[in-house]
């Protein structure tokens, strides 16, 4: 998923944050132009994140968590979450399958992710003990080292579980 894009504000001063990124834990870097002013240590800044551009990654990074289960409920346990590329505008989930799709199971795929938008399940992300999720079914993708506490984003009713520190939107309607 994209970082959040949006401004940083201070007394004299405002910057456009271009990029967010995460590169080590805990530790946030924004990638910013500074507009006006000059941005010193220890200065009190106020960030704001671009709220469109925040809620159209939300909803194309759930939908990524829909169309796995339904490739997967489709065309089998097989296929796997290869990569994703999620931002405002689209979204591009990259899957391992053993043969082409046909139309008709194309079709289904899309009939099913439809379905779960218009059902409005609630998304649910809950932190827990990595072996928690584990027992639960979630699943954890990319061969990724989990530390012992693990973000597992759930969706009841459509049977989703997957470790994920993305954000997402309150339900599948959204």
């Amino acid at each position: 998923q994209i970082g959040d894009r949006g401004t940083l504000t201070w007394e004299g001063g405002s910057a456009t944050v271009r990029d967010t990124q995460k590169p080590v834990g805990g530790i946030h870097v924004h990638y910013a132009t500074v507009n006006e002013g000059t941005l010193r240590t220890g200065a009190k800044i106020t960030a704001t994140v671009a709220e469109g551009v925040r809620w159209d990654t939300m909803r194309n990074h759930t939908a990524t968590h829909l169309l796995h289960k339904a490739l997967r409920d489709v065309l089998g346990t097989h296929v796997q979450q290869a990569g994703s590329l999620v931002e405002p505008e689209r979204l591009r989930f990259d899957f391992s399958q053993n043969a082409p799709i046909s139309r008709e199971d194309l079709s289904r795929i899309e009939q099913i992710v439809n379905e779960q938008i218009r059902l409005d399940y609630p998304v649910q992300p809950q932190v827990m003990a990595y072996q928690a999720a584990l027992a639960e079914g979630a699943m954890a993708l990319f061969g990724e080292k989990y530390g012992h506490e693990v973000r597992m984003v759930r969706i009841p009713g459509f049977e989703s579980k997957e470790l994920c520190g993305g954000t997402h939107v309150q339900s599948t309607g959204q």
